[in-house]
């Protein structure tokens, strides 16, 4: 099981799982539908994390696995299961709305200069991801008591979340490299 994680500065209610535009390859930049509950939008090498708190830090993973894990604790809530099709080479990132790439969680890794957590897909490969959450049930409720108490510096603890890959299948027409055959 291939495992990356990172802290990421969530704006606007939201993050990116999203895959990095490589060389040779036109951005394919569908914006996604706000307006709508989901707590997961999916376009085209992307996907969007709908947070219950407006502005905070969280703890993201990023997980390749060959079957659904085991729930360790009933702290993590599965928000759904989606369809991922990788569009460019498959190289996934985190990152927030405004502030770029997730960062180590301070005193994990030594010197976070040029770091960026990036898990590679096959992007031959369709996947299905499993999104899960910590702490979102009451998350938006405890950020407000913390504003409340003037506790302007609590900007961390309030959600935390995994997105496991897994693969389902092959993608029509594509060789191992992701590109299209002839």
């Amino acid at each position: 099981m291939d495992m990356v994680s990172g802290v990421v500065s969530i704006a606007y209610s939201h993050f990116y799982i999203a895959e990095y535009v490589e060389q040779g390859f036109e951005s394919v930049d569908d914006l996604p539908d706000f307006h709508t509950d989901e707590p997961v939008i999916v376009t085209p090498g992307k996907l969007t994390i709908v947070s219950c708190v407006q502005e905070h830090h969280a703890w993201v993973t990023l997980m390749l696995a060959e079957a659904q894990p085991e729930q360790q604790t009933e702290q993590w809530r599965l928000l759904g299961s989606w369809p991922y099709r990788p569009v460019y080479r498959g190289r996934m990132g985190i990152s927030g709305p405004t502030t770029g790439p997730a960062v180590p969680a301070a005193g994990w890794l030594p010197g976070s200069q040029g770091y960026a957590p990036t898990l590679t897909l096959n992007p031959a490969a369709i996947y299905t991801v499993h999104v899960y959450a910590r702490g979102r049930q009451d998350s938006r409720a405890r950020y407000e008591a913390a504003m409340t108490h003037e506790e302007w510096g609590l900007d961390e603890g309030f959600e935390d979340y995994v997105a496991v890959f897994i693969p389902a299948g092959e993608q029509a027409g594509l060789g191992a490299a992701g590109q299209t055959s002839s």
